[in-house]
This record gives structure tokens, sequence and C-alpha cells, in this order.
């Protein structure tokens, strides 16, 4: 999730609506584990078909459908390679997946599904095969998607920064230290309930945040690596609070550190390279499509056996919105 900047922003409260007619970046890694973590059997695993995990596919099909419905053009944006920086990161990740698995399968075998329920969403995994049918999916559906270079809402800033869309929709807030210009929290989850409270969309503004506290997107990133971002575990003692104190008054890392007497990381300078300048697309967006229905119905029905009502009203949101025909239908959208 990198770097906790929540106490430093002022959310904007919006509608969906509010973003209608606009092209927003949606990040697909953050929203995959969203729904295959809440949308769970009895033993904690993700809803599945035969055997196969679906949650992923119902999560993607009801709130991309939600978007379009709302007049918004969602393009999802897929992780690549991580930098070498992220293993550390990665790794933790890893040790920390392979204890909760050997806990959900003791709770299982003890007969304890309560525990298993609760264990089982902390062993979910994105899997290769389920990241190819998410594409599948978005391809039938006519929905767009690229797959990054590297990071997902790194890529995805530097698209917004040129214009290719009009903001970030992530739950990642180093969004903000890649140089989004604009950031969309609780997009996907808008009207949905969370800890017994509704969630809405909030906007955040890049440009208000560094003049709300006086400094600049090369401070903003410095004090990001001192809180702790994916390629470095930060400062002890360093929060987001006290870091922007410190940045304020000593400007940059090198000279919070002869302050304070911290040794600085080793790949400084890469770390503020990767926010500063990620890499990203050369190549333009591709554009919307109409789903054909056959094939949807197909891919979701016969092969996965999803419902006729989940179905109907995912398809409903793209007729009424001018995305969806049938096999015997021409589109210009393909011409």
């Amino acid at each position: 999730m990198g770097c906790n900047l929540r106490d430093l922003v002022s959310p904007e409260p919006i509608d969906l609506s509010d973003l209608s007619g606009q092209r927003v970046a949606v990040d697909v890694f953050l929203n995959s584990y969203q729904f295959i973590t809440s949308m769970t059997g009895p033993d904690g695993k993700p809803l599945s078909y035969n055997d196969s995990p679906v949650a992923h596919l119902m999560g993607f099909l009801d709130r991309s459908t939600m978007m379009i419905s709302e007049g918004i053009d969602p393009v999802f944006v897929f992780d690549g390679r991580p930098h070498d920086l992220k293993r550390a990161t990665l790794d933790e990740r890893k040790a920390r997946k392979i204890e909760a698995v050997s806990r959900w399968e003791a709770a299982v075998d003890a007969g304890d599904m309560e525990s298993a329920k609760k264990l089982g969403p902390q062993t979910a995994e994105y899997t290769p095969h389920m990241v190819q049918e998410t594409k599948d999916l978005f391809d039938l559906m006519g929905v767009s998607w690229v797959e990054a270079p590297m990071e997902a809402e790194g890529a995805a800033a530097v698209m917004c920064s040129r214009g290719e869309v009009a903001a970030v929709a992530s739950q990642d807030w180093d969004t903000l230290l890649y140089g989004s210009p604009v950031m969309v929290r609780n997009l996907t989850s808008h009207g949905t309930r969370r800890f017994g409270r509704m969630l809405s969309a909030e906007r955040i503004s890049l440009v208000d945040t560094l003049e709300a506290h006086g400094i600049t997107r090369e401070q903003l990133v410095d004090l990001g690596i001192m809180v702790g971002t994916d390629f470095h575990p930060g400062i002890r003692g360093i929060g987001p609070k006290t870091g922007l104190k410190l940045i304020r008054k000593h400007g940059t890392m090198e000279a919070v550190a002869e302050e304070k007497g911290f040794e600085l990381p080793d790949d400084l300078g890469s770390i503020r390279s990767l926010f500063m300048d990620h890499p990203a697309n050369e190549e333009l967006v591709p554009g919307p499509r109409r789903a054909v229905e056959e094939g949807l119905r197909s891919f979701l029905q016969e092969e996965r056996g999803f419902g006729e009502a989940r179905v109907k009203r995912a398809l409903g949101r793209l007729a009424d919105a001018g995305r969806l025909r049938s096999a015997s239908q021409p589109s210009l959208f393909d011409f």
C-alpha cells in the first residue's frame, strides 16, 4: 500500500456523476485483492466455480459496469515487472502469506471453520491465470486496459500527468508521490459498506496538497521515503506529521538525516527517480469498444457459472450506456 499520507491530505467527497464523461485509470491489483478477500465462501477462500476462483471476475464485472453506467470510461492498469528495490517488500508479503496458509490449513483440519473464515482472506492470491482471466473479461466487455512496464499506479500517474486520463483511482497513497495531479479513492467501493459505514469516492488534488503544506513534489517524495514506501521501510520514529515538520524545516532528506543522525538509504537516488520519473507506456491508451453479448454470456455463464441476475444487470448497464451489441451487429467502435 506504500506510504500513508492520510493525515496530510484534504479529500473532497464526490459523487460518481462528477466524473461523468471522463477517462479514469484504475489500479487493478488493489481492486482484485479487495474482491477476492471480501467475496468469500464458508472456508474464507474466494467464491469459486468448479474449484476455480471467480470472485475477481464478479467484482470487476460489477464495478466496471457501474462506472460505465455513470458515464465514466475506465482504463484498467495492470502491474508489470516489479523493480528490484521492491524485493524486500514482496518477500515480506510472501512470508506472511505462507504463515497464514499454515494457520488456515490447521483451522480447517481442526474443523474450526469460524477461524478458517477469518484466516482465508489472508491467504488470497491473484494468480497469473486470474490476471489473464481479468484481461479476457475486459476484452469481451470492450473495456480498455494496459499493462504497465513496472508499477501500475506509477504508470497511471504518468498517464494522468500527460492528460490521457482525468484521474487515477487507487487506494495507494504512492499515487501522489508518482505525481498524479488527481487521485480518487474509494471509486470502486463507492456506495458500499465497510466496518459499518458507507464509503464514498474522494478526490485529492496534488497541487492543493503541496500548496497547503508549502512543499514541492520533490520534498513530498523525500517525506514519503522517510515515512516508508514499497521501496524503503522508512525511518523509525518518523510518521507523516513529523516528516512534514522536518522536511519543511530542513528541505531535503539529506539535511534531515544530518540533523537527526540516521543513515540515508543506499539507493536514495534510484528511489527518488522511481517516483519522479516512473516508466510508463509510450503508446496511446486504447479506446473503448462495445461488448458482444453472446461472448460475455458464454464466458460468464457457460464457463464460470454466473447467475442470470448478475449477468443481466451488467448487460443492462452496458446497453443503457450504448456499449453493448449482439454478434450479428456491426460496430463502429471496431473500425
